[in-house]
């Protein structure tokens, strides 16, 4: 049972659907796995995959006598919280490929992810975390920084960014009021700003067992979109990074992670240092590749979550390429605007075996979905950003901001 529909959940569905395990996918809007001819039953949900209804759903009656035993694979942060916290009530009915929370909160809580990082000597960009907006003034700050959440998801759904910028203390105040909107002041970041784009940006993809590194490759997150602080990776390359290897077995190590795990690190041109950025403990964007390497890490997840042994994988195939063309072009466009790149650059990048994020000629309809669904979230937005109010709904007073 695969929570979540997107391009991730695609990834899941058609490596499980082609050894003949049926998958069920459960969403709030129908996205690129929901129309795959490997997903064998679909679930609307009305709400957020983080909430407590969600749990009330899968702990019912309907879905347990069904689906009992299923393997669950969640898609987003939310859910991967929503279920290592109640991890207990949920093993009773279902296999879980999610830590409980003691697990999980490592890598989902970055307060504790960059406390976790330093006891073990891993190196990560410097951070801050300031008690209030007084607070600001008294940090020894080196411009730019960032203002980030400690989890991530609190930002990202509500202003649809990672982090906000700030190249001054104005703009610092400015970024970290608006942060404030939808944050609480504990969860508030200051994080330096590591120079360089998306080619010194670098992860290991692994399958672990009791916090032991069994399979792992790195690769090389070239492109992401947005190309300052993207919401996803547009296009990796599968590439060897021998220095990630012994900073992620530390940290997976001392987490205990089981299964699939993504580790996130950016290499520091001022002093040559790969720094911790995130740990994902949730099938990542591009984990499509690790397959197309040799690496079935959907497959090893469904066995280790039923007690089997998955097949041995061979030697990883570098060299291959990783492609979600649907925000890839965008940010090509986006970089050679910047002047980071060139039509002729760009085009030299995709040259190579390639594996699609969505694409793929044996099932062609989670492209089309894919497509539709991105141009309706586009005429969506058009339609919200250029109606103008009517005069009668136009506001006297702003609002306090929502907790």
């Amino acid at each position: 049972m695969i929570l979540g529909s997107d391009f991730k959940a695609l990834g899941v569905a058609r490596r499980l659907g082609r050894r003949g395990i049926a998958c069920t996918v459960l969403d709030a809007v129908p996205r690129s796995a929901w129309f795959s001819r490997y997903t064998r039953q679909r679930i609307r949900w009305p709400g957020s995959l983080g909430d407590e209804a969600l749990l009330t759903f899968l702990l019912s009656s309907e879905p347990a006598s069904s689906l009992q035993g299923a393997v669950l694979f969640p898609m987003q942060d939310e859910a991967v919280e929503l279920i290592s916290r109640h991890h207990t009530e949920l093993a009773r009915l279902y296999r879980l490929t999610t830590p409980p929370w003691e697990v999980a909160r490592w890598a989902l809580d970055k307060r504790l992810t960059y406390r976790m990082a330093q006891e073990l000597d891993v190196p990560t960009p410097r951070t801050w975390y300031p008690a209030d907006e007084q607070a600001l003034a008294d940090l020894d700050l080196q411009f730019p920084v960032i203002v980030k959440p400690a989890i991530s998801v609190h930002l990202q759904y509500t202003l649809r960014l990672k982090a906000l910028e700030a190249r001054s203390h104005a703009e610092l105040l400015s970024a970290y009021r608006q942060a404030r909107t939808v944050l609480e002041a504990d969860e508030i970041l200051l994080q330096e700003l590591i120079p360089g784009g998306g080619q010194l940006q670098y992860s290991l993809g692994a399958f672990c067992e009791n916090g032991q590194l069994l399979y792992a490759l790195t690769a090389r997150r070239r492109r992401q979109y947005p190309i300052d602080y993207g919401l996803g990776s547009s296009f990796v390359e599968a590439v060897k990074v021998p220095a990630l290897y012994p900073l992620a077995e530390k940290l997976l190590h001392f987490m205990g992670a089981n299964g699939m795990v993504e580790v996130e690190f950016k290499l520091d041109p001022r002093d040559d240092r790969y720094k911790l950025l995130d740990i994902n403990l949730r099938p990542w964007g591009w984990h499509t590749l690790c397959v197309a390497c040799g690496l079935d890490l959907p497959y090893l997840q469904y066995c280790q979550a039923i007690g089997q042994a998955g097949d041995h994988p061979g030697p990883i195939r570098y060299g291959v390429r990783w492609l979600r063309l649907l925000t890839d072009l965008p940010a090509g466009l986006q970089e050679i605007r910047a002047g980071l790149s060139s039509p002729l650059a760009y085009l030299r990048s995709l040259v190579g075996p390639t594996t699609f994020s969505v694409f793929s000629l044996t099932d062609p309809l989670p492209a089309v979905g894919d497509l539709l669904v991105a141009l309706l979230r586009v005429s969506r937005f058009q339609t919200t950003h250029s109606a103008p109010c009517p005069p009668s709904t136009l506001p006297q007073e702003a609002a306090p901001p929502a907790r």
